[in-house]
């Protein structure tokens, strides 16, 4: 039997009783083109933007290879799912305030 628990809070979740949600995040490395005859998006081949990246390494060398593209796949109960679907990069909700010294 196949045993799920949350990633977050490290809960079990009770299969077959239970909503688990699964939370699928791809990070991906963009070389921003601003060549003006660049070839429409929908057109335009990524893998060679790669490439390129990959051949000036000296430019983006604080980045291993296996950092310019991740796929995560996450385990969520239902409470850290809400909590998650509302500030998915995890921000502070509140600006703290600051006071001038005056």
């Amino acid at each position: 039997m196949i045993r799920y628990s949350c990633d977050r809070c490290k809960r079990d979740i009770k299969q077959g009783s239970e909503l688990r949600f699964v939370l699928k995040m791809e990070i991906e490395a963009q070389l921003d083109v601003t060549d003006e005859t660049r070839q429409p998006e929908d057109d335009h081949d990524h893998l060679s933007d790669v490439d390129a990246m990959l051949d000036n390494q000296n430019d983006y060398e604080e980045f291993s290879p296996c950092e310019l593209f991740q796929r995560r796949t996450f385990d969520l109960c239902s409470d850290c799912y809400r909590l998650v679907a509302k500030n998915p990069l995890g921000k502070e909700s509140q600006v703290p305030f600051g006071f001038s010294k005056n």
